[in-house]
């Protein structure tokens, strides 16, 4: 995840979306792993989102910014336009990250205004 990146839009959508899910304390190094020819595009998610996950993140530069995998994944697909329906229906804190972030139930379904802790873009 990348916080200084450009900001992810709706002219993103037809990149795909790569996602490392892992802790900010070894962010670093799993972006290490990834070879430097792969062409990727970095992105990062407006800095107004709330985690509403139970957790510091101290290994973060911005821990309130720090986004549980899954909540970014949904800001993303929000920000794109793409379908969100049941993408948080086994995540214990949905409700609480909806409301937090001002989601409607109708945003759960499909993005009408795109508004998304980073995720890297694949160029396809």
């Amino acid at each position: 995840m990348t916080i200084d990146a450009p900001l992810l839009s709706e002219q993103d959508k037809e990149l795909g979306l790569f996602l490392i899910d892992g802790t900010w304390k070894y962010a670093q190094i799993m972006e290490k792993s990834i070879p430097k020819d792969a062409p990727l595009i970095k992105r990062s998610l407006p800095t107004h989102f709330r985690t509403a996950y139970p957790r510091y993140q101290t290994a973060c530069s911005e821990p309130e910014r720090g986004l549980a995998s899954i909540e970014a994944l949904y800001i993303a697909f929000h920000i794109t336009g793409r379908s969100t329906k049941e993408l948080l229906d086994h995540y214990y804190w949905k409700e609480e990250f909806l409301k937090l972030n001002q989601f409607t139930s109708e945003d759960s379904w499909h993005s009408k205004t795109p508004t998304a802790d980073t995720a890297f873009l694949q160029e396809e």
